[in-house]
């Protein structure tokens, strides 16, 4: 607690404590909604709060306060880059949710019996969907149980609905999107390798 910078490390904790303590909040408050109401515009503004600040630009920032970065203005160009990574890796996970092996993931995925406001879902239901899989969706979706034929069917909806290839084509354009970043990124002053080394931890996860 001797460093000048200790008090900055606390402020940014309790900062990404708050944030995700909204985020969580956001997330158990879609147990209470209705399927309408899980679009993508909530999906994206609770995995932001709810996963991408702590996850990745928390890490970051504590390192630049370390080293003794203190313009705003780095902080937001690292930020906008890290939130990008962090949504994208909510994605993932709830594509992976529903569609990764047990065994490989390492946990049977849940989202469809919990009625999660997930990246597969908010798609679906608002954007792909066809009359007769929004009447199955608003039927069995968080009223069925894990294993069930009703959760299967809804998986096989997502692929009949072409989910698989929508998200195929989100993550280019999550890469595509990263990389324009890099000159932004440099003029900041920061090293891009490290942006470049997140994504790589990320990028096509099989878990």
């Amino acid at each position: 607690g001797q460093e000048p910078y200790f008090v900055w490390l606390v402020d940014l904790f309790l900062e990404t404590t708050f944030q995700t303590e909204c985020g969580q909040l956001l997330d158990s408050i879609c147990a209470n909604c209705e399927l309408e109401e899980l679009t993508t515009d909530r999906w994206t503004l609770l995995v932001k709060y709810k996963t991408a600040f702590y996850s990745f630009y928390l890490p970051v920032a504590l390192s630049m306060i370390v080293v003794g970065e203190r313009d705003r203005a780095t902080y937001d160009t690292a930020r906008e880059v890290l939130l990008l990574m962090g949504v994208y890796f909510q994605a993932q996970d709830d594509y992976l949710d529903a569609f990764a092996c047990p065994e490989e993931l390492g946990k049977v995925g849940t989202d469809i019996a919990d009625k999660k406001c997930s990246w597969l879902f908010a798609h679906a239901y608002h954007e792909m969907s066809t009359p007769e899989a929004k009447t199955y969706l608003d039927k069995h979706y968080g009223k069925c149980e894990v294993g069930s034929e009703e959760e299967q069917k809804i998986k096989d909806l997502y692929k009949e609905l072409g989910l698989q290839e929508l998200f195929r084509k989100y993550e280019a354009d999550v890469q595509v999107s990263l990389m324009e970043y890099r000159q932004k990124i440099e003029a900041a002053g920061l090293p891009w390798s490290i942006f470049e080394r997140f994504f790589a931890l990320i990028h096509k996860r099989r878990k």
